[in-house]
Protein backbone atom coordinates (compact mmCIF):
# COMPACT_ATOMS: atom_id res chain seq x y z
CA UNK A 1 0.00 0.00 0.00
CA UNK A 2 1.40 3.48 -0.53
CA UNK A 3 1.35 5.63 1.90
CA UNK A 4 3.95 8.25 1.33
CA UNK A 5 2.95 11.45 -1.03
CA UNK A 6 4.91 12.67 -3.88
CA UNK A 7 5.07 15.68 -4.68
CA UNK A 8 7.30 15.04 -7.98
CA UNK A 9 5.34 15.57 -11.49
CA UNK A 10 4.98 12.18 -12.88
CA UNK A 11 4.86 11.27 -16.48
CA UNK A 12 1.76 9.45 -17.74
CA UNK A 13 2.16 6.55 -20.39
CA UNK A 14 -0.84 5.94 -22.28
CA UNK A 15 -0.93 2.83 -24.13
CA UNK A 16 -3.58 1.57 -26.67
CA UNK A 17 -4.97 -0.77 -28.86
CA UNK A 18 -5.36 1.46 -31.76
CA UNK A 19 -3.31 2.33 -34.73
CA UNK A 20 -2.08 6.57 -34.70
CA UNK A 21 -4.30 6.67 -37.64
CA UNK A 22 -7.45 6.64 -36.15
CA UNK A 23 -9.53 9.44 -34.96
CA UNK A 24 -9.02 7.74 -31.23
CA UNK A 25 -5.54 8.51 -31.19
CA UNK A 26 -5.78 12.14 -32.21
CA UNK A 27 -8.81 12.39 -29.20
CA UNK A 28 -6.87 10.45 -26.48
CA UNK A 29 -3.83 13.04 -27.27
CA UNK A 30 -6.80 16.59 -27.39
CA UNK A 31 -7.97 14.85 -24.09
CA UNK A 32 -5.00 14.27 -22.01
CA UNK A 33 -3.59 18.14 -23.35
CA UNK A 34 -6.88 19.74 -21.99
CA UNK A 35 -7.15 17.79 -18.59
CA UNK A 36 -3.04 17.20 -17.80
CA UNK A 37 -1.97 20.44 -19.32
CA UNK A 38 1.39 20.56 -16.84
CA UNK A 39 1.97 16.82 -17.29
CA UNK A 40 4.10 15.18 -20.22
CA UNK A 41 2.09 12.35 -21.41
CA UNK A 42 3.71 9.75 -24.11
CA UNK A 43 0.97 8.20 -26.10
CA UNK A 44 1.90 4.16 -27.55
CA UNK A 45 -0.60 3.15 -30.14
CA UNK A 46 -0.51 -0.62 -30.84
CA UNK A 47 -2.98 -2.31 -32.75
CA UNK A 48 -3.18 -5.68 -30.06
CA UNK A 49 -6.16 -7.95 -30.80
CA UNK A 50 -9.09 -7.50 -28.49
CA UNK A 51 -8.37 -9.40 -25.36
CA UNK A 52 -5.09 -10.59 -26.73
CA UNK A 53 -3.80 -9.73 -22.78
CA UNK A 54 -0.61 -12.15 -23.38
CA UNK A 55 0.84 -9.87 -25.96
CA UNK A 56 -0.06 -6.44 -24.25
CA UNK A 57 1.98 -8.18 -21.11
CA UNK A 58 4.86 -9.12 -23.23
CA UNK A 59 4.59 -5.64 -24.75
CA UNK A 60 4.84 -3.77 -20.85
CA UNK A 61 7.92 -6.28 -20.28
CA UNK A 62 9.46 -4.91 -22.95
CA UNK A 63 9.16 -1.04 -22.56
CA UNK A 64 7.99 -0.46 -18.85
CA UNK A 65 11.97 -0.93 -18.00
CA UNK A 66 12.49 2.48 -19.89
CA UNK A 67 10.36 4.78 -17.95
CA UNK A 68 11.33 6.32 -14.82
CA UNK A 69 9.79 5.36 -11.40
CA UNK A 70 6.99 7.43 -10.60
CA UNK A 71 5.55 6.78 -14.27
CA UNK A 72 1.91 6.53 -14.48
CA UNK A 73 0.87 3.69 -17.36
CA UNK A 74 -2.62 3.37 -18.43
CA UNK A 75 -3.48 0.61 -20.21
CA UNK A 76 -6.62 1.78 -22.95
CA UNK A 77 -7.96 -2.04 -23.81
CA UNK A 78 -10.62 -3.26 -25.00
CA UNK A 79 -12.05 -6.13 -22.92
CA UNK A 80 -13.24 -9.60 -24.65
CA UNK A 81 -15.63 -10.42 -21.52
CA UNK A 82 -19.52 -10.46 -21.66
CA UNK A 83 -18.91 -8.94 -17.44
CA UNK A 84 -19.41 -5.68 -16.93
CA UNK A 85 -15.96 -3.71 -16.90
CA UNK A 86 -14.09 -3.68 -13.86
CA UNK A 87 -11.25 -1.10 -13.56
CA UNK A 88 -8.00 -1.36 -11.07
CA UNK A 89 -4.95 0.59 -9.94
CA UNK A 90 -1.56 -0.77 -9.02
CA UNK A 91 1.40 0.63 -7.87
CA UNK A 92 4.50 -2.00 -8.17
CA UNK A 93 8.32 -1.11 -8.05
CA UNK A 94 7.67 2.11 -7.41
CA UNK A 95 5.42 2.68 -10.77
CA UNK A 96 1.34 2.83 -11.23
CA UNK A 97 -0.61 1.04 -13.59
CA UNK A 98 -4.73 1.63 -14.29
CA UNK A 99 -6.22 -1.11 -16.78
CA UNK A 100 -9.22 -3.66 -17.05
CA UNK A 101 -9.46 -6.47 -14.27
CA UNK A 102 -9.01 -8.40 -17.54
CA UNK A 103 -6.23 -11.14 -16.63
CA UNK A 104 -3.62 -8.20 -18.29
CA UNK A 105 -1.77 -7.75 -14.95
CA UNK A 106 -1.56 -10.92 -12.97
CA UNK A 107 0.41 -11.94 -16.41
CA UNK A 108 2.37 -8.74 -15.81
CA UNK A 109 3.31 -8.95 -12.48
CA UNK A 110 3.67 -12.83 -12.93
CA UNK A 111 4.26 -14.50 -9.16
CA UNK A 112 4.68 -10.94 -7.68
CA UNK A 113 1.02 -10.51 -6.25
CA UNK A 114 0.75 -6.81 -5.35
CA UNK A 115 -2.34 -5.10 -4.16
CA UNK A 116 -5.24 -3.96 -6.26
CA UNK A 117 -7.53 -0.94 -5.85
CA UNK A 118 -10.73 -0.05 -7.18
CA UNK A 119 -11.71 2.58 -9.80
CA UNK A 120 -14.53 1.55 -11.46
CA UNK A 121 -17.43 3.95 -11.11
CA UNK A 122 -20.51 3.58 -9.76
CA UNK A 123 -22.41 0.77 -10.72
CA UNK A 124 -25.03 3.41 -11.92
CA UNK A 125 -22.52 4.72 -14.79
CA UNK A 126 -22.50 2.49 -17.99
CA UNK A 127 -18.60 2.78 -18.98
CA UNK A 128 -18.47 3.31 -23.04
CA UNK A 129 -15.51 5.34 -22.93
CA UNK A 130 -12.59 4.01 -20.50
CA UNK A 131 -10.33 7.04 -20.93
CA UNK A 132 -13.29 9.54 -20.62
CA UNK A 133 -14.91 8.27 -17.73
CA UNK A 134 -12.50 6.55 -15.65
CA UNK A 135 -8.67 6.52 -16.16
CA UNK A 136 -8.88 10.55 -16.16
CA UNK A 137 -11.03 10.85 -13.41
CA UNK A 138 -8.98 8.13 -11.18
CA UNK A 139 -5.52 10.08 -12.48
CA UNK A 140 -6.91 13.12 -11.18
CA UNK A 141 -7.75 11.80 -7.94
CA UNK A 142 -4.44 10.43 -7.26
CA UNK A 143 -2.76 13.63 -9.00
CA UNK A 144 -4.28 15.52 -6.03
CA UNK A 145 -3.43 13.58 -3.57
CA UNK A 146 0.26 13.72 -4.49
CA UNK A 147 0.42 10.22 -5.74
CA UNK A 148 -0.38 8.09 -2.42
CA UNK A 149 -3.19 5.62 -2.92
CA UNK A 150 -3.78 5.78 0.60
CA UNK A 151 -4.92 9.56 1.30
CA UNK A 152 -6.80 9.56 -2.70
CA UNK A 153 -9.34 6.34 -1.16
CA UNK A 154 -9.12 3.86 -3.41
CA UNK A 155 -10.70 0.37 -1.77
CA UNK A 156 -8.91 -2.79 -2.24
CA UNK A 157 -10.26 -5.08 -4.80
CA UNK A 158 -9.54 -9.03 -5.06
CA UNK A 159 -8.63 -9.62 -8.82
CA UNK A 160 -11.34 -11.64 -10.88
CA UNK A 161 -9.57 -12.63 -13.43
CA UNK A 162 -6.34 -14.51 -13.53
CA UNK A 163 -4.53 -15.80 -15.86
CA UNK A 164 -0.91 -16.98 -16.26
CA UNK A 165 1.24 -17.44 -20.03
CA UNK A 166 2.34 -20.91 -20.93
CA UNK A 167 5.59 -22.24 -19.29
CA UNK A 168 8.29 -23.80 -21.11
CA UNK A 169 9.05 -27.29 -19.99
CA UNK A 170 12.38 -28.71 -19.30
CA UNK A 171 13.68 -32.39 -19.62
CA UNK A 172 16.83 -33.73 -19.87
CA UNK A 173 18.86 -30.34 -21.27
CA UNK A 174 15.52 -29.89 -23.67
CA UNK A 175 12.93 -26.89 -23.06
CA UNK A 176 10.21 -26.53 -24.91
CA UNK A 177 9.20 -23.08 -25.65
CA UNK A 178 6.31 -21.26 -27.31
CA UNK A 179 6.18 -17.94 -29.40
CA UNK A 180 4.45 -15.74 -27.18
CA UNK A 181 4.24 -12.26 -29.23
CA UNK A 182 4.88 -11.09 -32.66
CA UNK A 183 5.98 -7.59 -32.67
CA UNK A 184 4.98 -5.07 -35.48
CA UNK A 185 8.18 -6.36 -37.31
CA UNK A 186 7.18 -9.91 -36.92
CA UNK A 187 9.88 -10.46 -34.58
CA UNK A 188 9.13 -13.94 -32.35
CA UNK A 189 9.25 -13.18 -28.51
CA UNK A 190 9.94 -16.82 -26.49
CA UNK A 191 8.24 -17.67 -22.66
CA UNK A 192 12.06 -17.53 -21.69
CA UNK A 193 13.68 -14.08 -19.86
CA UNK A 194 17.58 -14.15 -19.95
CA UNK A 195 17.78 -14.91 -15.92
CA UNK A 196 16.11 -18.09 -16.74
CA UNK A 197 18.44 -18.65 -20.15
CA UNK A 198 21.49 -17.85 -18.35
CA UNK A 199 20.21 -20.35 -14.76
CA UNK A 200 19.53 -23.74 -16.89
CA UNK A 201 22.16 -23.09 -19.53
CA UNK A 202 25.02 -22.56 -17.03
CA UNK A 203 27.33 -21.38 -20.08
CA UNK A 204 26.83 -24.28 -22.22
CA UNK A 205 26.91 -24.45 -26.14
CA UNK A 206 23.24 -24.59 -27.29
CA UNK A 207 21.09 -25.14 -30.36
CA UNK A 208 17.16 -23.08 -30.78
CA UNK A 209 15.58 -25.66 -33.19
CA UNK A 210 13.40 -22.96 -35.58
CA UNK A 211 12.22 -26.46 -37.53
CA UNK A 212 13.38 -29.42 -38.76
CA UNK A 213 16.01 -27.34 -41.34
CA UNK A 214 16.47 -23.91 -39.17
CA UNK A 215 18.90 -24.12 -36.27
CA UNK A 216 20.28 -20.95 -34.67
CA UNK A 217 23.22 -21.76 -32.05
CA UNK A 218 24.75 -18.22 -30.55
CA UNK A 219 23.09 -15.28 -29.02
CA UNK A 220 23.81 -12.13 -31.31
CA UNK A 221 23.95 -8.56 -29.68
CA UNK A 222 22.17 -6.93 -32.85
CA UNK A 223 20.40 -7.93 -35.76
CA UNK A 224 23.14 -6.67 -37.59
CA UNK A 225 25.84 -10.01 -36.71
CA UNK A 226 24.50 -11.57 -39.26
CA UNK A 227 23.32 -10.82 -43.02
CA UNK A 228 20.35 -9.74 -44.37
CA UNK A 229 17.77 -12.22 -45.09
CA UNK A 230 19.66 -14.74 -42.08
CA UNK A 231 17.48 -15.27 -38.71
CA UNK A 232 19.41 -14.53 -35.11
CA UNK A 233 18.28 -14.90 -31.41
CA UNK A 234 18.83 -12.01 -28.60
CA UNK A 235 17.78 -10.34 -25.62
CA UNK A 236 16.57 -6.95 -26.27
CA UNK A 237 14.29 -4.99 -24.23
CA UNK A 238 12.90 -6.70 -20.92
CA UNK A 239 15.51 -9.32 -21.46
CA UNK A 240 13.24 -11.45 -23.50
CA UNK A 241 14.44 -14.12 -26.24
CA UNK A 242 13.24 -13.14 -29.45
CA UNK A 243 14.06 -14.54 -32.82
CA UNK A 244 14.53 -12.00 -35.36
CA UNK A 245 15.40 -11.98 -39.32
CA UNK A 246 17.53 -8.78 -40.15
CA UNK A 247 15.64 -6.64 -42.38
CA UNK A 248 12.41 -9.27 -42.45
CA UNK A 249 9.76 -11.07 -40.57
CA UNK A 250 10.19 -13.96 -38.55
CA UNK A 251 6.98 -14.42 -38.31
CA UNK A 252 6.44 -14.17 -42.15
CA UNK A 253 9.77 -16.05 -43.19
CA UNK A 254 10.10 -18.57 -40.45
CA UNK A 255 6.61 -19.05 -39.28
CA UNK A 256 7.01 -18.50 -36.17
CA UNK A 257 3.73 -17.06 -35.25
CA UNK A 258 2.04 -17.13 -32.23
CA UNK A 259 1.90 -20.42 -30.15
CA UNK A 260 4.10 -21.79 -32.72
CA UNK A 261 6.56 -24.17 -30.13
CA UNK A 262 10.73 -23.63 -30.54
CA UNK A 263 12.99 -26.44 -29.09
CA UNK A 264 15.74 -24.97 -26.89
CA UNK A 265 18.74 -27.75 -26.35
CA UNK A 266 21.79 -27.48 -24.10
CA UNK A 267 24.97 -29.23 -24.56
CA UNK A 268 25.81 -32.03 -22.25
Amino acid sequence: MSTSANTTTPIVHLLCDFRVEAPDYTVAMARMAMEFPQIKTLITPQPFKKGHVLGQSVFLKLVIDEFPEGTIHICRFGTMSKMPNRFVLVEHNNRFFMGPDNGLFPLYFGESDPVYYNITPDSSIHVVDALKQVYIPALHQLINHKMSIELAGFKVKEMLIRSAPPQPTLSNGMMRLTVIYNDYYGNAYLNIDKKTFEEIGQGRAFRLRLNSNIEINRLSESYNDVLEGMELCMFGYGNIMQIAVNAGSAAQYLSLNEDKPVILQFQE
